[in-house]
């Protein structure tokens, strides 16, 4: 019997690269972990004097995962972890897995883990891994890195995962920390909905750890925009990604808060006590997402300035170092030159004035600004230093028992249920005999109860009616309190 035989040119075809699939993505997801399973080869080949392994029993795939997760953990408190961080706890972490292990051996096992994620056998320099890329044909180099030790901004060297190690740690899902936290919450709500509540605590604690890495990721551009201001375009590089983020958290927080709706009701309806404290630990982590959330938040709001003053230093005026001074110590002895001497090496002169290479100015108003401030490290230290004073606290204005007493009395007129407006509460309460401090408190409360959430009246609204009043004593815009129901 003959075996089928190819068509014509369909070899060639084969051969092609033109027909192949492009499975790059996928084979460098793949690549991700060559570097645990060069650890769990090589861990065979240490053995101790008796014949024995301290890797017996032990899961160094584990190990690598749970290094990460401490790592990303640790980017919520203080932008990653320093090294005898994770060493603690990944020999923690062998130690429970064979608690036959000594200090010395757990020990041992956690440097031989951190030191592969960290490349150590090559000088820490990346990864470097051969693929075929299909829509080259060709052999292509793939170059990553898992885990980064770099200073923060206190100059104490931490390990954070990478985007390359973040994605080891999710499994290989090659979707943003964004597009994973939409599926992450779509899936939490399913599980809810159909009462699977210990599957939807799971969910959110992995939801909680992508509101970790997204933070890590905008917190790492922001910082390097921060440590080298002139290498990134504030308004096109930043502007945009910082404006998604906004918009990301503002939407996240919004799915948050309606889940945490869902999971109280729940929790009213719940009988059983292990499934109350499974939705209970699922609110708690829903409030810890939107935590991280807020933090990501600040960081945001705070990165114009920061930015602004990072491009200040880069003008600054260098501080004094151990070099002569040119008006103190230079310029007086070039003065005193022969007017010959001094014309013959007048351009050596001017020459060694310039620096070897022009700098870069970016923005002149800003380095004019700079220019005009005054050093404080040149300013004369004072010959009287003075004498110290015990410092005396202000008393506060308004005592509690006055604040009671203004309160009362607004809350006694709100109960008539009439419509009030501020400049005419004030002139009642100096016609009835009110101090002036009475008055100025009455103040302080009426337009703190603009804000509906510090508004101590209940029952009552607070609007703006379109004009302004003056008295002797204050002036702004005039407030007019009425009953909700007259809304």
């Amino acid at each position: 019997m003959r075996e089928p035989s190819l068509p014509a040119g369909a070899l060639d075809s084969i051969r092609s690269s033109a027909g192949l699939l492009d499975l790059s993505r996928q084979q460098r997801n793949v690549l991700l972990f060559r570097p645990m399973f060069q650890l769990e080869r090589s861990k065979a080949l240490v053995q101790e004097a008796d014949g024995s392994s301290p890797f017996d029993g032990v899961d160094t795939h584990y190990l690598a995962l749970s290094a990460l997760d401490h790592m990303m953990e640790a980017t919520t408190i203080s932008m990653g972890s320093m090294s005898s961080e994770v060493l603690r706890h990944v020999a923690g972490t062998a130690a429970r897995m064979r608690p036959s292990l000594t200090p010395t051996q757990a020990q041992r096992v956690a440097t031989a883990v951190l030191d592969a994620l960290d490349n150590k056998a090559n000088k820490h320099r990346e990864f470097e891994a051969d693929y075929f890329d299909a829509p080259s044909g060709g052999m292509r180099m793939f170059r990553f890195r898992l885990v980064q030790f770099q200073p923060d901004p206190q100059d104490v060297y931490r390990y954070t995962p990478t985007a390359e190690g973040y994605l080891v740690y999710l499994g290989m899902l090659d979707l943003s920390p964004e597009d994973s936290q939409e599926l992450m919450e779509k899936m939490l709500d399913l599980l809810v909905r159909r009462g699977r509540f210990e599957a939807a605590l799971d969910i959110a604690r992995r939801a909680r750890k992508l509101s970790i890495e997204f933070r890590q990721l905008i917190s790492d551009k922001l910082h390097q925009a921060y440590r080298a201001p002139s290498s990134v375009n504030w308004s096109k590089e930043m502007q945009g990604r910082l404006a998604e983020a906004r918009k990301h958290v503002s939407d996240r927080q919004a799915e948050d808060f309606r889940m945490e709706q869902a999971v109280g009701d729940a929790l009213h309806e719940a009988i059983e006590l292990h499934t109350r404290e499974n939705l209970v630990q699922l609110r708690e982590t829903l409030r810890g997402a939107g935590d991280i959330r807020m933090k990501l938040v600040r960081d945001i709001s705070a990165s114009n300035e920061l930015f602004i003053a990072a491009q200040k230093t880069a003008f600054r005026a260098r501080r004094p170092m151990g070099l002569p001074d040119l008006e103190s110590a230079i310029f007086p002895g070039v003065m005193q030159l022969h007017l010959s001497v001094l014309l013959a090496e007048a351009d050596k002169f001017l020459s060694a004035l310039y620096p070897p290479r022009p700098l870069k100015v970016f923005d002149l108003n800003t380095a004019f600004t700079i220019l005009r401030e005054t050093r404080t490290d040149d300013t004369p230290a004072a010959e009287d230093e003075g004498e110290l004073e015990q410092f005396s606290p202000v008393p506060d204005p308004f005592p509690k028992a006055l604040v009671d007493e203004a309160r009362n009395w607004l809350a006694a007129k709100f109960e008539t249920g009439a419509t009030w407006q501020a400049d005419f509460l004030l002139e009642l309460a100096r016609e009835e005999g009110l101090s002036a401090a009475s008055q100025r408190c009455l103040v302080f409360i009426l337009f703190q109860s603009f804000a509906q959430s510090e508004n101590p009246f209940e029952g009552m609204a607070v609007r703006k009616s379109g004009e302004e009043f003056i008295l002797d004593f204050v002036r702004g815009d005039n407030l007019e309190f009425f009953k909700k129901d007259d809304q």
